[in-house]
């Protein structure tokens, strides 16, 4: 039971308000009030998502890191079980250790094929310290030519204890793959590592940013989870300068900015940014929302870095400062500029929201418990520094064996496709795409059956294996059933629809009559919503514990 107490403020579970634990504490998000979310945005394209078969074996994984090589992605680290546990008298069962990711996965998504092999195997030369260190949830990691920097993480030691692992692994992933895939070799070979305090982080974020790597807040959490337990958070933005000739590792220029309360954050959606400069750009980071707040609640007000490392927020009882409302917790995203206009578009896919869309009201409704939503929205930063955001539709209906709606995103991956036109840190060209373009995949995260999946032993998460292909489709002028194409379709659909004034439930049955995708608005763009069946594996496991106690890799 939630009680309201107030604009912005709920009785919620500490360090749990997204989660629905059975403890109360009072939980306030930074702001009481959101910015508008735009239902109808007028943007120049559409995103598409639509789940994909995969022939091969996949793996359940949330909260891992990624790279690409050769065309295939290697997955390392993360959980393989859904949301953690809330058990106050026997908090070790709260992040089980047998449910950390101990394989490599290598998975050729053209050819449907997919190879794993355990860390753990003899033919691998590492020692049980460095297994456990590469096999954590939420690291922080990127990927520079064919090296995966990865850092810190939660989880146990080779001891069996509980922490934060303050290690920096430069991990060569054309030498790993061909261990995964043939056997030969070693992963010891390919992986070196370093141990320092500043790399002692979990739920934070890290990206080059104008030549050195900058450590985005996220904290450092000691020992085992209980629901009023908190680590000690950076309340900064770390930098230093990965120095790596593939023999020797080490970090130089290490620094930090100034703390800040404001940025008491973890588990939140940071971008590498593309900001105009005259007729050129500069680089930066956007760190957007994120939790939790002192007093347990969500945070709304982005912060910027700018090409030093130094973070910056604006005034959150200043007039007009954005406040962000849907997609607060960290999810799959990507971030596309556009030289022409000036614009940083940073797209959100589901996950965990204050805020999302109500199809019955047609309107955003507000959530102090922080549902799962399968939402997606786009923050858009113009030319100018305005920030709006916009509601994009929403993943494509997959159903439970229940036939309980699954809800995607949180912890997932965005893993671009290969060959499109990108800045050198990754945000891709907007203008370079001219017309329908498969931009990356979605992959894992943590997938559930209801908003709230503590309230009853049918409502369950668990580590998701489905596949998502990412569509991205310019607006052509013309394209009234934006299908990519003008056609005669496109004139049958403007006859139709002329002198019409529809409403939201009506415009989503006329881009579904015309071939198109459904959505919400002129920016829409999800799949059209239709049954469909997850995977076999999540189909499977999520039939196994539909009515029964639930085990500990089902929290």
């Amino acid at each position: 039971m939630v009680q309201r107490i107030g604009t912005g403020r709920t009785l919620v579970v500490a360090m749990a308000v997204m989660f629905g634990a059975t403890c109360t504490a009072l939980a306030q998000n930074q702001t009481s009030t959101y910015s508008p979310i735009n239902l109808t945005p007028d943007l120049n394209y559409q995103v598409q998502v639509r789940p994909v078969s995969f022939a091969g074996a996949l793996p359940t994984l949330q909260s891992f890191a990624v790279g690409e090589t050769n065309g295939k992605w290697v997955f390392i680290s993360g959980r393989t079980n859904g949301l953690h546990g809330f058990d106050t008298s026997q908090p070790g069962s709260n992040f089980p250790p047998q449910y950390e990711n101990e394989d490599v996965w290598v998975v050729d998504y053209a050819s449907g094929q997919s190879w794993h092999r355990s860390l753990t195997d003899v033919s691998s030369g590492l020692t049980a310290a460095q297994v456990a260190s590469l096999s954590p949830g939420n690291t922080e990691f990127y990927q520079s030519g064919n090296q995966l920097y990865m850092a810190g993480g939660y989880g146990t030691d080779a001891g069996g204890n509980y922490v934060t692992f303050d290690t920096l692994s430069s991990i060569n992933l054309p030498g790993l793959a061909n261990w995964v895939t043939t056997g030969t070799g070693s992963a010891a070979s390919n992986i070196r590592q370093i141990h320092d305090p500043t790399f002692q982080v979990t739920g934070g974020a890290m990206y080059v940013n104008n030549g050195k790597t900058n450590l985005v807040f996220g904290q450092d959490f000691e020992g085992p989870y209980t629901p009023t337990s908190s680590g000690t958070y950076t309340l900064k933005n770390k930098t230093f300068n990965v120095v790596d000739d593939g023999t020797n590792l080490s970090v130089t220029n290490v620094g930090a900015s100034a703390t800040s309360p404001n940025y008491r954050r973890r588990d939140l959606n940071v971008f590498p940014a593309v900001r105009p400069n005259g007729p050129s750009v500069t680089k930066g980071l956007d760190a957007l929302s994120g939790v939790f707040t002192t007093l347990n609640g969500a945070w709304t007000v982005p912060v910027e870095i700018d090409a030093n490392g130094t973070p910056t927020m604006a005034s959150a009882s200043a007039p007009g400062t954005f406040k962000q409302g849907m997609n607060n917790y960290e999810s799959a995203k990507v971030g596309l500029y556009s030289p022409s206009t000036g614009k940083m578009n940073e797209i959100l896919f589901g996950g965990i929201s204050l805020q999302y869309f109500d199809s019955v009201s047609n309107s955003i409704v507000t959530d102090n418990n922080l549902p799962f939503v399968n939402d997606i929205s786009s923050v858009v930063i113009d030319s100018a520094g305005n920030y709006t955001q916009n509601y994009l539709g929403q993943f494509p209906a997959l159903y439970d064996v229940s036939n309980n709606l699954l809800r995607f995103g949180a912890d997932a991956e965005f893993i671009p496709a290969d060959g499109l036109t990108t800045y050198d840190n990754g945000v891709i060209n907007l203008d370079s795409l001219t017309g329908p373009t498969v931009i990356g995949h979605i992959f894992g995260g943590i997938v559930a059956n209801a908003p709230q999946t503590r309230v009853s032993p049918s409502t369950l998460s668990a580590a998701s294996n489905q596949i998502f292909e990412v569509v991205l489709v310019p607006s052509i002028t013309g394209d009234y059933n934006h299908n990519g194409v003008v056609d005669l379709a496109d004139y049958v659909a403007w006859r139709d629809g002329l002198g019409t004034i529809y409403t939201q439930h009506d415009y989503d049955v006329w881009r579904a009559r015309y071939g198109a995708t459904s959505g919400s608005g002129a920016g829409a763009g999800a799949a059209v919503p239709e049954p469909a069946c997850v995977s076999l594996v999540l189909a499977s496991l999520l039939l196994s514990f539909i009515g029964r106690r639930r085990p500990a890799n089902f929290e």
